[in-house]
Parts: C-alpha cells; sequence; structure tokens
C-alpha cells in the first residue's frame, strides 16, 4: 500500500489550480489510493458559511478579513485535514497556509510574522509536505477568469484594473488592481525559492494535460506509486 501525503495546490487567480487538484484527486481514486480533497475557504460548514459572507462583505479591513480566512482554516484542520491524514488517506488541498502569506501578506502587506504566527496556531503545525504552484502571470490570470469590469483601487497609486464576473456577481480578489496581484505572484515566487523541497513551480500556460502529467511526476514518486498508473479525466478550464 502506498503512503499517505499532505499536498496543497496554490497559485493566482486564473491559474487553474482548482483543476488541477480535482483531477488529481480523481486520478488517485482511479488507481484506489485514497484520498480526501478540501478546499479554502470551505469544505466545512463554518468555511462555507465564512466563504459566503468574505464573497459578500468585499469592504472588509484586511485585519478582519485575514482572522476570518485562519478561522475557516483552523476548522478545517481540525474536522477534515487531521483525521484524513489519521485515517491513512492522501489530502489534497486547493489553497491553504500559504495562500494567507501570498494574499493578505505580500498582497494586503500585513506583517508576515503576525501571519505566521497564526498559520501556526490555526493549522496545528500541519503543513502540506508538497506544494504545486501554479505561476501565471497576472495580468493573463485575470484575463482568463473573465470579461473586464472597472474595480475601485483599494491603495494609493494602484491603478482601476479588470476583474471578473462571477455567476452570482460575487467577487472578492478579481476585481483587486494588477499592482495588487503582481505582489502577490512575488510572494508566491519568494515562498517557493525559500523551500524548494517543498515547493514544484510549474509553468501555469502550459496544456491542462501537460501539467497533469507533471503534477503526477511528482506525486506517484513522493507516493511510489507507477508513473503511468491512473487516467487523467480533463472537464474543463478552471
Amino acid at each position: 500500500m502506498p503512503g499517505r501525503i499532505f499536498i496543497s495546490f496554490e497559485g493566482g487567480e486564473g491559474s487553474g489550480k482548482t483543476l488541477q487538484a480535482q483531477t488529481l484527486h480523481e486520478r488517485l481514486w482511479a488507481i484506489d489510493v485514497q484520498a480526501k480533497y478540501v478546499h479554502e475557504p470551505g469544505s466545512t460548514p463554518l468555511g462555507t458559511y465564512l466563504r459566503d459572507y468574505l464573497l459578500r462583505k468585499p469592504r472588509l479591513s484586511r485585519e478582519a478579513e485575514l482572522l476570518l480566512f485562519e478561522a475557516a482554516r483552523a476548522e478545517l484542520v481540525i474536522s477534515e485535514i487531521e483525521p484524513s491524514l489519521r485515517a491513512g488517506f492522501t489530502v489534497i488541498a486547493d489553497r491553504f497556509e500559504a495562500s494567507s502569506i501570498a494574499y493578505q501578506g505580500y498582497g494586503r502587506n500585513i506583517e508576515l510574522g503576525v501571519i505566521q504566527y497564526l498559520n501556526a496556531f490555526a493549522t496545528r503545525g500541519i503543513y502540506p509536505e508538497l506544494t504545486f504552484l501554479l505561476d501565471v502571470d497576472p495580468a493573463e490570470g485575470l484575463r482568463r477568469v473573465g470579461s473586464p469590469q472597472l474595480s475601485l483601487p483599494l491603495e494609493p497609486g494602484d491603478a482601476v484594473q479588470p476583474g471578473r464576473a462571477d455567476v452570482e456577481g460575487q467577487r472578492r480578489f478579481e476585481d483587486l488592481p494588477l499592482s495588487f496581484h503582481e505582489r502577490v505572484r512575488d510572494g508566491y515566487l519568494n515562498l517557493a525559492r525559500g523551500d524548494p523541497d517543498r515547493w514544484i513551480v510549474i509553468d501555469g500556460t502550459r496544456t491542462i494535460a501537460d501539467i497533469s502529467n507533471e503534477v503526477w511526476r511528482h506525486v506517484s514518486k513522493r507516493l511510489k506509486l507507477p508513473e503511468n498508473a491512473g487516467t487523467i479525466h480533463i472537464r474543463s478550464k478552471s
């Protein structure tokens, strides 16, 4: 039997990380490897509630925003991630603690030490052993996620940039200025450079199948699985 591992997928808006996380989850189950898929914020009643609140409350202070994400994360770890790992499941997280460092730290300019402390508290010291960063130029990522519309800059000097028109008109980060997304990307790349044993940076402009195969190459090696095992079921871009 293969071992288990905690894997996370990170990336900016329009990077395709959700599709890749779900594809990996399905590919593992296709060869009878027990896997649990979770996403932030969500996958618990509290996480779902806070996700809806965050989407409907765009003018929230950056401090409150961070604490709500951390609350959702703490509940996710305690109720889903920790029990799944104890049961021998491989856990696949669509975003985890690195998102707060990139978005609230580099993007919102909250002190990184504060975020790292809150992350350690919320995660109970549980961190992914492998993190895939799907790296896409922010302008391309924003182009991918929808039609342009105006948004107000939240910080002095930030230019107005297009965001995403979600189905229900709910947005949080997509409408923020391009400069915000550039800071987020810089944050992710800095994290990856600082921990190359954990982070795998993948060019998010490659084809979906190419990215999936690259992800599988690393995961199958960690879990000691045949590299040609499983199949890829590509649905649509995300």
